[in-house]
């Protein structure tokens, strides 16, 4: 595959899985209310953090090849990272947490 198709793949894989991870601690904290909106924030930033950094940030880390090679370990995993800050940042967009906990 082209390099940069396999990039844009990852991103948009990322960005896709991220979202996801935030429309369902969305929908969990209008589900719970107020009780479990801090075991659910933790939760949330367990999942886009494993999101941003598995699996190409664990085989860069233990990878020699990546450092030596072509680098596409960690083209991958910036490309995952940027992912989930841009689904981040857009979502922020929308996210007003006291409305949240208010209709909940």
């Amino acid at each position: 595959m082209v390099w940069w198709l396999e990039i844009l793949a990852q991103f948009v894989t990322s960005a896709g899985l991220a979202v996801f991870s935030i429309f369902v601690f969305w929908a969990y904290t209008l589900a719970f209310g107020r009780p479990y909106a801090k075991l659910l924030s933790a939760a949330l930033a367990a999942a886009l953090l494993g999101i941003a950094a598995f699996p190409h940030g664990a085989s860069f880390a233990v990878s020699h090849q990546a450092l030596l090679g072509d680098g596409s370990e960690f083209l991958l995993l910036v490309a995952d990272a940027m992912g989930v800050i841009s689904a981040v940042i857009i979502a922020s967009f929308f996210f007003n947490p006291g409305r949240l906990l208010d209709e909940a």
